[in-house]
């Protein structure tokens, strides 16, 4: 089971989502213009390794820079 929120309700109440997610170990569906957009989900027992491949994040050494790809866009 999952449960959906639009982005800008997701962007102003981050920690609240983040930690229902984690607690309730379930799926949670970010809307943009009431279309699924992106999914959150609690990851178990995988190393970064594992995960590589998964999501295209970049470091970079000026940590206020937008480091995900379309970030902008919200």
């Amino acid at each position: 089971m999952s449960a959906t929120v639009g982005k800008r309700e997701f962007i102003q109440h981050t920690s609240k989502y983040l930690k229902w997610v984690e607690e309730q170990d379930k799926e949670l569906v970010i809307t943009h213009q009431n279309k699924p957009d992106l999914m959150i989900i609690k990851i178990r027992h995988k190393s970064f390794k594992q995960l590589k491949g998964v999501a295209d994040i970049k470091t970079q050494d000026d940590i206020n820079t937008h480091v995900l790809p379309g970030y902008d866009e919200w």
